[in-house]
């Protein structure tokens, strides 16, 4: 019996020992629909009336002649592997010859996601994962993967991709094979980039391996990412492994400006530190603790945006409060000075640490930002309110 191997993950291919059909060759999209539709169900006869029904719209002009005439294309782009039959004709139907067997890529690959979920030997667990996670390839070829017939298995596979990749990488963290988890969660994180687990062990590696600038960075790009696509949400999640991460190593955060220089990557670094409401408690325990020795007062800034008129609801996001804030927090980032510390606080507030900053300043810096402000939305119905809070006020206020 003669064999064809068939590839459908990363790109399309049949192989057989005469030559290869590639993905290049067959550059009509539908040549290649077709062709692993009929790949896919080859155990099953194909009626005329399912093919049309699959490929061509309702109002299309003779759908049966031009099925009749994709096959004969299909055949001829296929002598390319042989000259065998096929592609067999019956009545009002077409079928792939059963008499010649295919070796699919996601069959096996199917077979190995199975053998895994029955094994309990935890190295052949990390083998098997290693070969499904390397086998998965960005899942079926993007130029079938949207078609309604083949949807839910990249659906499907995707999800045991994303499952495998978390089987793996809890069986190297017990090994501390931080840098292994690093790679494999960046491949995921492509797949599928609001998978919180998958952020939990990424952050994790970068913790094991020392890589704490990186973690921040990867933080608070998350953060902003899950708010920009889901509007009011942020990772509880991610915010709360998080918090041990920084529980855990709080000796490795710094005060702010050296944190900022770190992060910036430079030796210098301009304008407020801005970071996650997490990071920022942390900095601020810290400050309060050194000031708590020195006997002296620092301020800490809590600015809130309004629309005027109008009561926020806290449910779904205003597009003019949230394009407000958006100009609020690049107006703070380059306003105040390094060495500050700036978090969003709410939906509609932001809080600024000022270190070395005496009570007079801090209202001076109040109003210039308030002006700025002004200037910078023009005739957007917004109102900011700033106030200005000792460190031991704001502690009773906002502590948790």
């Amino acid at each position: 019996m003669k064999k064809i191997k068939l590839q459908l993950f990363g790109s399309f291919s049949l192989q057989s020992d005469t030559g290869v059909l590639s993905e290049e060759l067959l550059s009509s999209n539908q040549l290649l629909r077709l062709l692993a539709y009929i790949l896919i169900y080859r155990d099953k006869v194909l009626t005329h009336q399912d093919l049309i029904e699959k490929f061509w719209d309702d109002d299309s002009k003779n759908p049966k002649g031009s099925l009749k005439n994709l096959v004969y294309r299909l055949r001829n782009a296929m002598k390319v592997l042989g000259d065998d039959e096929y592609i067999c004709t019956l009545y009002e139907a077409y079928q792939w010859n059963p008499e010649i067997e295919v070796e699919a890529d996601y069959e096996q690959w199917e077979n190995l996601v199975a053998e895994l979920h029955k094994t309990t030997d935890e190295t052949k667990k990390e083998k098997l994962s290693a070969e499904i996670i390397a086998g998965y390839n960005g899942n079926i070829t993007g130029r079938v993967a949207s078609e309604p017939w083949v949807l839910s298995r990249v659906v499907g596979y995707q999800s045991k991709y994303m499952d495998t990749v978390k089987t793996l990488c809890k069986i190297l963290e017990k090994q501390k094979r931080w840098a292994e988890i690093e790679t494999y969660c960046n491949g995921a994180m492509k797949v599928d980039a609001l998978d919180e687990d998958i952020h939990c062990m990424y952050l994790r590696s970068l913790y094991g391996q020392g890589k704490y600038d990186l973690a921040f960075l990867h933080y608070e790009k998350v953060n902003k990412m899950f708010y920009g696509s889901m509007g009011n949400y942020y990772p509880e999640k991610l915010r709360s492994e998080f918090q041990k991460l920084l529980s855990e190593n709080s000796e490795s955060i710094s005060d702010a400006e050296e944190v900022q220089k770190e992060l910036s990557g430079q030796g210098e670094a301009n304008g407020a530190f801005y970071c996650d409401y997490q990071v920022f408690r942390q900095i601020y325990k810290m400050e309060a603790r050194r000031l708590k020795r020195l006997g002296m007062a620092e301020y800490v800034m809590l600015l809130t945006l309004k629309r005027k008129n109008k009561v926020y609801e806290g449910n779904a996001v205003d597009p003019v409060l949230e394009k407000g804030m958006s100009q609020l927090e690049e107006l703070l980032r380059s306003s105040l000075r390094i060495g500050d510390v700036l978090t969003r606080y709410s939906v509609t507030q932001f809080i600024a640490l000022l270190p070395a900053c005496s009570y007079e300043s801090g209202v001076k810096v109040g109003k210039r930002i308030e002006k700025q402000f002004q200037n910078a939305i023009k005739k957007m119905r917004l109102e900011l309110s700033i106030e200005l809070m000792e460190l031991t006020a704001y502690e009773k206020m906002y502590s948790e």
